[in-house]
């Protein structure tokens, strides 16, 4: 299955999925499933890895559709389900060695061979062979398939640490391509010591300082997923999260992005709920001002007033870009719960984040954005959050 993926990479691309399927499904003793994933990951995937890696750190973007084809063998929209794929597969590595006893050691070439005969007699006759010539004539009568389990079986257990390393960068590098980020993953992410790890013999035992880096390196991971949280969808920012916790990063601005991100979509019941786990302070106070800025300036074109001189430039510098962002809540089935549980217009999604905001504001001075547009709301709309 996987020769025929690595011969015609495009045109047999599932065959990869199915592998990834069937692995855990089909093998139940986990050191024969830890060897077919080690064997598979060593001839087929790794390489490949390892080309994608190095062709986004050299440009920091995504690669061209030509020279995925020319390094990697396939065109460049199978990217991030081949990156998903090496996650999968470094999973299954992790899980199978994770409880595994460790292999048996021959410190004799001999095979003992009991006779029950003996035993039964009172008297234990044992039977030395050549363990390399029964090694030898097994060979000779066994199967492919047991060719196959031997070898399988005989693979010298992953590092679990090093495993979860390139697993990190899979998981970082698929997250860049699907947001569309310009950016060096692997001097950026990673300090020297875990460039230096990438790419060994996932059997070798390097230092990995997976939550150990320097102060520099922390803060470009976490600007890093900051603008994944920005830029991607929902599932991009449950998967920032999940890495920033294997990082020991705090989770708070992640989670506050993941509000915020919400509120732009007009989904104020999701917003709300992820708010209420935030850490709070008047940074985020200052965003989500912004926000309610922009959905006032949307209220005025949706009820065609016109604001005066002084609150319209108000409003606008206020809003920045986040005029152009906001929009009402759009309902993805024909059954969507969350349709009855947010504003259907403008003024509603006012009032709404009018209330879910105003709690926010650590600082007299934070506050102030929130009271002078609860006065414009309540002045033109009759709108307010706020009994002032």
């Amino acid at each position: 299955m996987m020769s025929r993926w690595f011969r015609e990479k495009d045109q047999n691309f599932s065959h990869i999925s199915k592998c990834t399927a069937l692995l855990p499904e089909s093998l139940v003793d986990p050191r024969l499933r830890h060897g077919i994933a080690r064997l598979i990951w060593d001839k087929f995937i790794g390489a490949a890895f390892q080309s994608i890696v190095q062709l986004v750190e050299k440009t920091g973007r995504r690669p061209k559709d030509r020279e995925c084809r020319k390094e990697i063998g396939m065109g460049d929209v199978r990217l991030e389900e081949f990156l998903l794929e090496c996650e999968k597969f470094l999973d299954i590595l992790m899980v199978a060695v994770r409880d595994m006893p460790a292999p048996i050691d021959f410190k004799q070439d001999l095979l003992v061979e009991v006779s029950l005969n003996a035993i039964e007699g009172g008297v234990v006759q044992m039977a030395y062979s050549s363990f390399a010539s029964h090694l030898q004539q097994s060979k000779t009568t066994s199967s492919r398939h047991d060719q196959l389990s031997s070898l399988a079986s005989r693979q010298s257990l992953v590092n679990f640490h090093l495993v979860l390393h390139h697993q990190h960068l899979a998981l970082a590098l698929r997250l860049q391509l699907t947001t569309g980020l310009r950016f060096h993953p692997l001097r950026n992410l990673f300090c020297v010591t875990g460039n230096r790890a990438f790419f060994a013999p996932l059997d070798s035992h390097p230092l990995i300082p997976l939550d150990r880096v320097d102060d520099a390196t922390l803060e470009k991971r976490h600007a890093f997923l900051i603008k994944v949280a920005e830029q991607g969808g929902m599932e991009e920012r449950r998967l920032a999260r999940n890495l920033e916790m294997e990082w020991k990063l705090t989770v708070n601005e992640i989670s506050f992005m993941q509000a915020l991100s919400s509120f732009r979509h007009g989904n104020d019941h999701q917003g709300a709920l992820e708010l209420a786990s935030c850490v709070r302070d008047d940074r985020s106070a200052v965003a989500l001002a912004r926000v309610l800025a922009g959905r006032l300036i949307q209220l005025a074109t949706e009820a065609n007033k016109r604001y005066s001189t002084a609150h319209s430039q108000y409003l606008c510098g206020l809003a920045g870009e986040e005029a152009a962002r906001v929009e009402l809540y759009e309902a993805s089935g024909d059954e969507d719960p969350l349709v009855d549980r947010n504003p259907k217009t403008w003024k509603e999604a006012v009032t709404s984040l009018g209330r879910a905001g105003n709690s926010v504001p650590q600082s007299a001075q934070a506050a102030i954005p929130f009271v002078r547009m609860n006065d414009i709301a309540k002045l033109y709309f009759g709108a307010q959050w706020v009994n002032n």
